[in-house]
């Protein structure tokens, strides 16, 4: 019997769903950025988390209570911590559903697609964006991380959502309503909705001024004031330390694109790799974004509007080193790509859709271009899920092998896992020395944090999220070391992780 493309769509949401749920039951520990962010919540009371974090941690109130609420009610396991972020990952992929199928046409279409799968057939651009998504790697990953990023993901495709009847001119009280109270919300889970808001709020003006509707007008312009004022306020209770932090804007410098983002195009690159697993050509995927959006532009004039300026203002922001548009930080314009990528797909179908043989042709090649490492990279997660700093097993180790007077040295980078594990390995009361991540990559620095445990007899070393940088590789200049003035006795290193725990004689 031939599939119907609504079940296609089943069967494509379901293999997203299962695609995840692999990466959140594999069992991996925390690493270094999660643990430091986990510490913050499991050991802090509500109030306390509204106070500048631990470690230069920033987050979202709105997720760090949800958070914390979860791990007052099922305790502090990384099944609990990432309990919410896989909420998100799943409804996100239902979430890109409802906005795919909102835009083939006719009123109403967000509010009956939100409880059945619609049985009109979807075009071929629609499944190859719903299969984007499904199999985008980085969605996948960051649905199993206790982060806030998969999060971002799920609002702006949530206020999206909740402007295309507007954008449709269904231009109701409910809608607006709506479409307000979320958009506060959506704040305090989310630090990138404000350009998601900002992007809606312009395409909403724009769309008002078109049709010199005036009254629709001054109430975008009234929740556009509701926005501010809770940005407003955000900022002092939160917003303000984060942005004052300049740890983190070192951190994040690669992270700032140039004020001249086209005099140098290798940033869109490395940015269109990273979130869409594309290996070859990527600036050939930044034109079919580009075709895709003029597709959507003669279709949905707003939301395609509220796209660009979406993505305009996360770029100026950047720009002004306000706020970092790469890696994790960016995975909230990823829908917007992929939708565009299916637009673009549509498009060029239909416009060579007079030879049946090329536009055929066109179809798959730009499919497989598209799909194929994403596939692939995702069927490889799955058969082998990566759990890199996994530092459980080496914790059970040490747990294992440790003696009274024994004497441990944890690492900077290592230290706020180790602290996360520490008590469920009854070493919550270890007496530990260590590095400082302000001493790399300055070697005797390191030397010094060390020199305290020279002359003892058992000494345990941990290292993990090894710092490695402009030819500066922390644990083989501290093993180099370790080698000079002492006797390794172990050596353990898991399997597929890049957790090392050595065990040396310094006694000599």
């Amino acid at each position: 019997m031939k599939l119907s493309e609504k079940n296609i769509s089943l069967g494509i949401l379901i293999f997203g769903a299962i695609l995840r749920l692999r990466q959140y039951f594999s069992g991996r520990s925390l690493w270094a950025d999660e643990a430091m962010l986990a510490l913050n919540i499991v050991n802090r009371n509500f109030a306390q988390l509204f106070q500048p974090l631990e470690y230069d941690q920033g987050a979202p109130l709105g997720f760090l209570l949800v958070e914390k609420l979860f791990n007052v009610m099922f305790g502090r396991t990384e099944l609990v911590l990432r309990f919410f972020p896989l909420l998100a990952g799943l409804a996100s992929l239902w979430l890109f559903y409802l906005l795919v199928m909102s835009l083939r046409g006719g009123a109403g279409r967000v509010e009956r697609a939100l409880f059945s799968l619609v049985s009109r057939p979807s075009r071929r651009g629609n499944l190859l964006a719903l299969a984007l998504f499904a199999l985008n790697p980085q969605l996948i990953y960051y649905t199993s991380e206790a982060k806030q990023y998969i999060v971002d993901v799920a609002v702006a495709l949530g206020l999206l959502l909740l402007a295309i009847p507007i954008f449709q001119n269904q231009l109701n009280k409910k809608n607006f309503t709506l479409l307000a109270v979320t958009g506060i919300l959506a704040l305090w889970f989310s630090h990138p909705a404000l350009f998601a808001l900002a992007g809606i709020g312009v395409a909403l003006v724009i769309q008002f001024l078109r049709t010199r509707d005036f009254k629709n007008l001054r109430i975008t312009f009234g929740v556009g004031l509701l926005w501010l004022a809770n940005l407003v306020l955000l900022y002092f209770i939160n917003l303000r330390q984060l942005s004052q932090n300049d740890y983190l804007a070192n951190y994040w410098t690669d992270g700032f694109i140039s004020l001249f983002p086209w005099s140098d195009f290798n940033w869109l690159g490395e940015l269109i790799q990273y979130q869409f697993d594309v290996q070859f050509i990527p600036l050939f995927v930044a034109v079919l974004i580009l075709t895709g959006w003029f597709a959507l532009f003669r279709e949905a004039r707003s939301l395609a509007l509220a796209f660009a300026f979406t993505t305009v203002f996360a770029f100026t922001a950047s720009a002004l080193h306000l706020y970092p548009v790469n890696g994790r930080l960016s995975l909230f314009l990823i829908p917007l790509g992929i939708l565009l990528l299916g637009k673009a797909i549509a498009f060029l179908r239909q416009t060579f859709s007079s030879n049946k043989l090329v536009s055929a042709g066109i179809t798959i090649l730009l499919s497989g271009y598209l799909l194929v490492n994403p596939f692939l990279t995702s069927f490889q997660n799955f058969i082998s899920p990566k759990y890199y700093e996994h530092i459980r097993p080496t914790m059970q180790v040490l747990a294992d092998s440790w003696k009274d007077g024994d004497a441990l040295f944890v690492t900077a980078w290592a230290e706020p896992a180790f602290r996360y594990y520490a008590p469920f390995y009854g070493l919550e009361d270890v007496k530990y020395v260590s590095s400082r991540i302000e001493d790399y990559p300055d070697g005797e620095k390191l030397r010094s944090r060390i020199s305290p445990l020279v002359g003892e007899k058992r000494v345990w070393v941990l290292f993990s999220h090894v710092y490695e940088q402009g030819g500066f590789n922390e644990r083989d200049y501290l093993v180099a070391y370790l080698d000079e003035i002492g006797e390794k006795r172990r050596e353990i290193q898991k399997s597929g992780t890049s957790v090392y725990l050595y065990f040396y004689d310094l006694s000599r």
